[in-house]
């Protein structure tokens, strides 16, 4: 499977407006490293709201299988929109 997003895309981010959902791309505080942003995709979200989260290149992603599940308050914005390259521009899902 090719990854969803490609070193030099430049994505739209909004802010959060409901819970996360299996399969949303969300930007992420690195739960390693506060100053630092991730973009995942949500795998799956536990009862108590926290997300487990996936690269879409496992071999090469750290993610929840490193440092566990991501707590609801850490996911700051969902990737709603790519808008350059301008052969990508597009919804990003």
């Amino acid at each position: 499977m090719e990854p969803t997003l490609r070193e030099g895309d430049w994505l739209v981010a909004v802010a959060p407006w409901r819970r996360p959902r299996a399969g949303d791309l969300v930007v992420l505080r690195d739960p390693r490293d506060a100053r630092r942003l991730l973009v995942k995709r949500v795998r799956a979200v536990r009862a108590d709201g926290a997300c487990e989260v996936a690269g879409d290149e496992p071999a090469r992603s750290t993610d929840s299988r490193a440092f566990g599940p991501v707590p609801p308050g850490e996911v700051v914005a969902w990737v709603a929109f790519r808008y350059a390259p301008l052969g990508r521009i597009g919804r990003v899902r």
